[in-house]
């Protein structure tokens, strides 16, 4: 089951706290009418300070919320590119970017509906595009840029074109928007 090298994390920006950078509220509201009908448990497996488990929570949802790296007391240290995967109807997480490849293959392998954010270029590679043809995966396209967060003491900001992927039974092979 595992899917990455025996050190992929070893050294990795996330695992240095540089690609940490948590999800905007506004950036995840748009969401709420992909979720599918159904729906009552999300797991969140890169949870950082719950930025997208609060706003779930408050929908309603039970949250199972996990990261490599916890930041939060309410969090479970699990690797989500490694590890057995919890009973849940759905995963929506914000992956480390640096990793967005191999966390997409790895949330499709797992078959259940998802919701990730990720820079638009998660679409230029043959390797990712065959992912989304394969997978019938669709894209929700955000009316702005989203200004992520670190939260560091600086409070860094960086902002850039996001998407959601989202593998939804309703929604396959399709650009929406949010």
């Amino acid at each position: 089951m595992t899917t990455t090298e025996p050190n992929k994390w070893k050294g990795n920006r996330r695992e240095i706290g540089e690609d940490f950078w948590a999800t905007p509220r506004d950036a995840i509201l748009p969401i709420r009418k992909y979720i599918p009908t159904g729906v009552k448990v999300i797991w969140e497996p890169t949870n950082g300070k719950n930025a997208i488990s609060n706003v779930l929570v408050e929908w309603g949802y039970t949250v199972i919320k996990s990261d490599k790296y916890p930041k939060t007391d309410d969090s479970i240290e699990l690797d989500f590119l490694d590890c057995e995967v919890p009973q849940c109807d759905m995963v929506i997480f914000n992956p480390p970017f640096s990793l967005k490849t191999e966390f997409l293959k790895r949330v499709c392998e797992i078959g259940k509906p998802f919701l990730f954010i990720c820079p638009i270029t998660i679409m230029e590679t043959k390797k990712r595009y065959n992912l989304y043809k394969e997978h019938q995966l669709s894209v929700l396209n955000l009316d702005n840029r989203v200004n992520y967060v670190r939260e560091t003491e600086k409070k860094n900001k960086v902002f850039f074109h996001s998407i959601w992927t989202m593998k939804n039974p309703d929604y396959k092979n399709m650009i929406l928007y949010g």
